[in-house]
């Protein structure tokens, strides 16, 4: 790995190389997005769609080396057609594919460890209209546990999912190797990552509010072009976020691991 000074200084520049590589093709970066939420968030949360969300893990590593090649030929004014990329790193896809098993089996070890509050949390949810005040205060004294106890659990497979599959197929790593090159990578620079992450967070955040408010003086004047706005709003906030991570986790992976 490279040695790079692992200060907010470097988060921040994480984030401003990712917002430059964005506006150099914000179309492309937002189709790649949109892609991404339609596969991986919004047919398996359909109705007779809920298995394919396994499907979704298995092939998720694929995904994201596509889209990161895609970044990295960006970054390096390289040309090359989504053909191949695919060709590219067909001999990875069996690592690639044994990746997605792995986070997909961890997924559901969460799962079952967690069952009984999730089990509650959906009793207490179906009758959320009609809580008292008790009950909201029982469900908050429930919720913020469960939410504390998945966010640890999820720590772990974030840092191992963060550069294991660019690591694989591009530096030619092991399936072992790589979840623990990519924890080891996440924990030298935590600090980095996390100040990088807030600023993501931050700034999405303060553009939907921004926006939100525009919505809200319109709504005013006419009702119904807010609640026309309000879900496209949503949605193109999400895909803004959507690519910015992608560029920000290239980046990183770039700068962290680029003597690898």
């Amino acid at each position: 790995m490279a040695i790079l000074e692992t200060s907010p200084k470097t988060g921040r520049s994480w984030i401003s190389e990712s917002i430059t590589l964005f506006k150099a093709a914000p179309n492309r970066w937002i189709l790649l997005a949109a892609v991404y939420v339609a596969v991986f968030m919004m047919i398996p949360s359909l109705p007779g769609f809920q298995l394919s969300s396994l499907i979704t893990i298995l092939i998720w590593p694929i995904f994201m080396v596509i889209a990161i090649a895609m970044y990295r030929n960006a970054d390096n004014n390289v040309k090359q057609s989504l053909s191949e990329i695919v060709n590219m790193i067909k001999p990875k896809m069996p690592p690639l594919l044994a990746l997605g098993g792995i986070f997909l089996l961890y997924g559901l070890l969460v799962s079952l460890l967690l069952n009984n509050d999730i089990d509650g949390l959906l009793g207490m949810v179906s009758s959320l209209d009609k809580m008292t005040d008790t009950q909201a205060r029982a469900f908050l004294d429930k919720i913020l546990p469960f939410l504390l106890k998945l966010t640890l659990a999820l720590i772990p497979m974030m840092m191992a999912t963060w550069f294991s599959p660019m690591l694989i197929a591009f530096n030619n790593y092991t399936v072992g190797k790589a979840i623990k090159s990519s924890i080891a990578g996440s924990l030298q620079y935590m600090v980095a990552l996390g100040v990088a992450w807030i600023l993501l967070t931050l700034g999405i955040f303060s553009l939907l509010i921004m926006a939100g408010i525009i919505i809200a003086i319109l709504g005013g004047l006419a009702p119904m072009l807010s609640q026309l706005l309000m879900p496209i709003l949503v949605f193109g906030c999400l895909l803004l976020a959507t690519s910015l991570m992608f560029a920000f986790q290239y980046v990183s992976y770039r700068d962290v691991f680029r003597a690898a």
